[in-house]
């Protein structure tokens, strides 16, 4: 089975917020409001959303809310996914 908030965690740290030298990101801890995501960086975590999940989010789940820490994301992941099945 896929660790999903790990893999989101990867990406974060190795994609997103490389610049920032991260060591490590808690689940819950506040992206946007902690300046590890800004605009660009929902952007890319989007891309990576669909290329590595098949997830295509619609326009009304584009809110900053559903990006808010890895929780969240994961659990977006996680919602479509059952909806997909």
């Amino acid at each position: 089975m896929r660790d999903v908030g790990a893999e989101i965690k990867r990406f974060i740290l190795t994609e997103v917020a490389a610049e920032l030298n991260l060591e490590r990101l808690e689940d819950n801890e506040p992206l946007i409001e902690s300046g590890i995501v800004n605009s660009l960086g929902i952007l890319k975590i989007m891309g990576f959303l669909d290329e590595s999940f098949g997830i295509d989010l619609s326009s009304d789940q584009v809110k900053l809310e559903n990006f808010k820490d890895v929780d969240t994301i994961r659990n977006l992941v996680e919602c479509q996914n059952e909806k997909g099945n």
